[in-house]
């Protein structure tokens, strides 16, 4: 999808980062296999996805790491861990601790994940 989506990172003064993705026309469907050891950053990346609806998640809930954090250095040479922001999906859905739900526990049959992705583009149009 590189070549007709972009990714729009927002930061907003609460901390909360809104990550926005936008593909004018997929040539394809997308299927993006998750489990609970997908976190963070490609929990995003597969929400963007989802949420604009360009693809279905397929496996397992995801682990939930929603929190993005910066470890300082203190000058006795220990350090700390600060939380300096969050992540929320696009639908503003907060993922820390519970993760995304997928659509799909096995893998859909091409048709029945085109009708899902047909159904949601239609909701979001309304």
């Amino acid at each position: 999808f590189s070549r007709s989506c972009h990714i729009f990172i927002m930061v907003q003064s609460d901390l909360q980062t809104h990550l926005y993705l936008t593909c004018p026309s997929a040539p394809y469907d997308t299927q993006v296999l998750v489990n609970n050891r997908t976190a963070s950053a490609s929990e995003i990346v597969a929400s963007a996805l989802h949420d604009n609806c360009k693809a279905v998640l397929v496996g397992e809930r995801t682990f939930g790491k929603g929190l993005i954090q910066s470890v300082f250095e203190l000058h006795d040479g220990s350090g700390i861990v600060v939380t300096v922001g969050k992540y929320v999906t696009p639908n503003h859905k907060d993922i820390n601790g519970d993760g995304i739900e997928p659509d799909y526990r096995r893998l859909p049959d091409l048709n029945e994940a085109r009708d899902y992705l047909s159904r949601c583009q239609s909701k979001k149009l309304s």
